[in-house]
């Protein structure tokens, strides 16, 4: 079906192209006093009109005016080409994910020099390290980078010219189609190398914003799950305001399945099927949790440049235990943004720009809230607040946990609303006397991180990251284990999936003893971070 499509697709836009080159030019545009084009008396073909380049009045550019200005009101005028210089000696236009180059100081139009390299190469795509094959982009000459997902960031000015280099260090054909790009195919018709090739373009950013960049060549859909995309901002002519934190972010989906030897390879079928095996943000499961996650004090403001690189899935993007403060929709700097927001949709091929500021101590969860893809496909992050508690926008009240022993003849029933003590209720079954023997469970600093439902060793002694330490803990009959939290300012739950056991809401610091009188293999979990697993085994003897 696909290459029946294909084929169809390349017969129609053969005919169209045909039917366009017989007919010759029916009109040409020129520009009216406002700079719109308008029709023309008919050229024939021996004396060909030459077409002019709008050249707006009206430029201010200036991010979140809010006004609702007509297409001559919002493009820049232009600097000449042939006036403009090289960006000044110490401007940075580069930088691999998560960080963002510097903003610009400088005022007037210039030309940003871009040069990067296809590379493809296998790399850990989550945190157990399960190696996968992709293909990207990095910075020429650069070495130490073996692969490219997400490929970096580029930063320019509204009217800045890109001249940008793609050098095709890998063994197919690649190329790069820019969003923030005006010309055929936003540029992948004349980026397009063959391996060993090199090939340049210029082109001038007419809108800012942030704008995704992908790989069109041949199969275009695998090219892109394989991981050729990035994201380019154009920032407007009046910078937006400063933020103490500026971070990159790509989410994206990788569709595998496994060969005959175990490795990772792509489900093409999957892709078709639009059925993700990982959804994850910067390139892998992991890549912004843990001591990956960016961190910011109480008082500060964190700007979010996000890119909806798809293939096939919107993305919802939603702070847990924040707001966006601001939301500039689809990415488009010339607009206001909205306040307040909770979720933001940005749709496959999009992007936006968010911000959101440090209220109050705690660990914000960033996620794609169509949360199957958080929790059992990747799609998590992390910033780290730090800083002095603020009890007038947030305080807690935990309820204690419990340190009593169920009855005898007594198991505890799962706890209706979670935090809440649990109810007993009658066993039937007669309970052996207490061994008098104790243990002690820990949940380390660090817990809280990520890793896929399934993880190989999620109960193996060295798991990484460790939740509950020891994670799986061999006891006798009557024994008490005790949980303690040391996690700082994360607050976790001991229960059990057979709902047999809750210990409620741990509070960094807090412990909770429970004591085993049946027989058998207790798995739980943390109910906040379900990824968090551990198992209590109960021997007879």
């Amino acid at each position: 079906m696909r290459a029946w499509l294909t084929a169809l697709l390349s017969l129609a836009l053969i005919i169209s192209l045909t039917a366009c080159v017989a007919k010759g030019p029916g009109w040409t545009s020129a520009p009216s006093a406002s700079g719109s084009p308008v029709p023309t008396t008919p050229s024939t073909p021996s004396t060909p009109s030459t077409p002019s380049t709008p050249a707006p009045t009206n430029a201010s550019g200036n991010g979140g005016s809010g006004d609702q200005a007509s297409s001559e009101d919002v493009l820049p005028t232009l600097t000449p080409k042939a006036q403009l210089q090289p960006v000044p000696a110490g401007e940075s236009n580069v930088a691999y994910a998560p960080n963002v180059p510097p903003a610009a100081t400088r005022t007037e139009q210039a030309i940003v020099e871009v040069h990067f390299d296809v590379v493809e190469g296998a790399q850990a795509i989550d945190p157990n390290g399960t190696q996968y094959t992709t293909w990207g982009y990095r910075l020429h000459g650069d070495d130490t980078v073996t692969t490219g997902t997400p490929g970096p960031m580029i930063r320019a000015r509204v009217g800045d010219i890109v001249r940008f280099t793609l050098t095709n260090n890998g063994a197919m054909p690649h190329n790069v189609d820019f969003h923030a790009v005006t010309g055929q195919g936003g540029g992948a018709a004349d980026t397009t190398v063959a391996p060993g090739e090199t090939a340049t373009i210029e082109a001038r950013l007419l809108y800012p914003g942030i704008f995704m960049y992908h790989c069109a060549a041949g199969d275009v859909p695998q090219h892109i799950v394989q991981g050729m995309y990035g994201g380019i901002l154009v920032d407007p002519q009046e910078p937006l305001a400063n933020a103490e934190h500026e971070l990159y972010m790509v989410q994206s989906e990788y569709y595998t399945t496994t060969d005959a030897n175990g490795a990772l390879i792509t489900d093409r079928a999957a892709v078709t099927n639009e059925d993700p095996t990982f959804v994850v943000f910067n390139g892998a499961a992991g890549s912004l949790t843990g001591d990956n996650a960016p961190k910011m004090q109480v008082g500060e403001r964190m700007r979010i440049y996000f890119v909806n690189a798809g293939l096939n899935l919107d993305s919802n993007f939603h702070p847990i235990g924040s707001h966006w403060d601001k939301v500039w929709q689809e990415g488009a700097l010339l607009n206001n943004p909205l306040r307040g927001s909770q979720t933001t949709l940005v749709p496959a091929g999009g992007g936006t720009v968010v911000e959101l500021i440090a209220q109050v101590p705690q660990t914000i969860v960033l996620v794609d809230h169509a949360l199957a893809r958080a929790f059992d496909k990747g799609a998590i992050g992390q910033i780290v607040v730090t800083g002095d508690a603020n009890p007038e926008i947030f305080e807690g009240f935990p309820v204690a946990p419990s340190t009593a022993e169920p009855s005898p003849g007594q198991t505890e029933a799962p706890s209706e609303t979670p935090g809440e003590p649990t109810t007993p209720a009658p066993s039937g079954e007669p309970t052996p006397a207490a061994s008098g023997t104790s243990f002690t469970v820990d949940i380390p600093a660090g817990a809280f991180t990520f890793q896929p439902d399934g993880a190989a060793d999620e109960f193996a002694d060295a798991e990484n990251p460790a939740d509950y330490a020891p994670n799986v803990l061999m006891v006798p009959l009557g024994a008490t284990v005790t949980w303690t939290n040391n996690d700082p300012g994360m607050v976790h739950t001991v229960t059990a999936a057979d709902g047999s056991f809750d210990s409620g809401m741990l509070a960094a610091g807090q412990s909770w003893s429970y004591t085993f009188d049946q027989p058998g293999d207790f798995d739980y979990t943390c109910t906040p971070h379900p990824w968090m697993k551990g198992r209590v085994s109960v021997m007879m003897h």
